[in-house]
């Protein structure tokens, strides 16, 4: 895929689940009776608008997601400028009767809550697709299309449209086998048995150990990409919706509980405090990833989808503003005081948690830079 198809497909990815996650916002907060201002779609400048039922329901410029706009969710500033045009308290209270930090804390809290289980939800109804539907198995030799620069392939002398019928004088029907096979001997020699113009060659080649960086690379043990000579349709394994959602949304538990491990990981080595940078990736190398993924059967794309929505339900989860578990955060701290914090404060610690947030992005995408160039 080109590089305007992948941006394209990158950003029609991160629009979809960004506006799921507003969507569970929105929803829960018209249910509890907050006054919802604006339901945007991408970020202004404002292109058009609608007014329904008390609501603004814009499409903006900047394809970036979307943000529902919530009356005192920034605190009292709207009643103060209620108060400097004059109205009266008991005309600002009225106004404010639906305002979001008048509301009782599991009110709150659950508004706050509603976007990250939307998109729980949401990997979890798309992993439970891919694991109902038939999936495309690769069957036979190994028909290498491409060889990674600097890999143990080029070491090994293996070529492009080489086909590998062996390893170790083992033959694997399932293509997977063969590779898994090979990954799993990473660091010692493996013969692989090629057939090259008619003729049977070995070759020997050490398949290196990769790190999760590596991984996220898109490098592989040996270094090529390759076709399989045929692909056979297996019929999934899971019988029935129930069984499907049942394994799919235990497929999205099981991920959403390594996360927070993994960026741990992720952070450390992007500090310096482990050697190991962690697989974690910002914009760019989700870019990549979605262009690759892009041309893999459809059961991969819906993994991979519901993988991202994963994550996004738990980094927004996280007890860091300005993300919505930050945000639960400070409603409990205010709950445990029984006042809410000075709104400079408030407004201190959102700038502090962006200013950091925007800073590791920063230093992820440089290195998704680096990996992209060196890899």
């Amino acid at each position: 895929m080109d590089v305007l198809g992948t941006i394209l497909a990158f950003l029609a990815v991160l629009v979809v689940l960004v506006l799921v996650h507003e969507l569970g916002h929105f929803a829960v907060a018209k249910w509890s009776g907050i006054t919802v201002q604006e339901f945007g779609i991408g970020f202004p400048p404002r292109i058009g608008s609608v007014v329904w039922h008390g609501t603004r329901y814009s499409l903006n410029a900047i394809p970036l997601g979307g943000f529902v706009k919530m009356l005192g969710e920034d605190g009292d500033g709207e009643a103060e400028k209620m108060r400097q045009h004059g109205l009266s308290d008991a005309a600002v209270d009225k106004a404010m009767a639906g305002a979001f930090n008048r509301k009782p804390i599991w009110v709150r809290m659950t508004v706050l809550l509603a976007g990250v289980g939307m998109n729980f939800l949401l990997a979890g109804i798309l992993f439970s697709v891919a694991l109902s539907l038939p999936i495309q198995q690769g069957r036979g030799p190994l028909i290498v299309t491409e060889v990674q620069a600097g890999s143990p392939a080029v070491a090994s002398g293996l070529q492009v449209g080489d086909a590998i019928l062996s390893a170790d004088g083992q033959t694997f029907t399932i293509s997977g086998d063969l590779t898994a096979y090979v990954r799993s001997r990473a660091g010692h020699v493996v013969a692989l048995t090629v057939l090259r113009a008619a003729e049977e060659v070995v070759l020997q080649v050490t398949p290196r150990e990769l790190t999760p960086a590596d991984e996220a690379r898109g490098l592989g043990a040996v270094g090529f990409t390759y076709d399989p000579a045929e692909y056979v349709q297996i019929q999934p394994s899971i019988a029935g919706p129930v069984a499907a959602l049942s394994a799919g949304f235990g497929a999205a538990t099981d991920l959403a509980i390594q996360i927070p491990g993994a960026l741990a990981d992720a952070v450390a080595g992007l500090i310096g405090l482990s050697p190991d940078p962690g697989s974690a990736v910002g914009p760019i190398g989700i870019a990549e990833e979605t262009g690759r993924v892009l041309r893999a059967p459809l059961v991969s794309q819906l993994i991979f989808v519901g993988i991202l929505s994963v994550n996004l339900a738990v980094l927004n989860v996280l007890p860091f503003p300005p993300l919505d578990g930050g945000r639960i955060l400070v409603t409990l701290i205010e709950a445990a005081r029984r006042r809410r914090l000075p709104a400079e404060r408030e407004a201190l610690i959102y700038l502090t948690g962006f200013t950091v947030l925007i800073v590791l992005v920063v230093l992820i995408s440089i290195r998704d830079v680096a990996n992209l160039i060196g890899g």
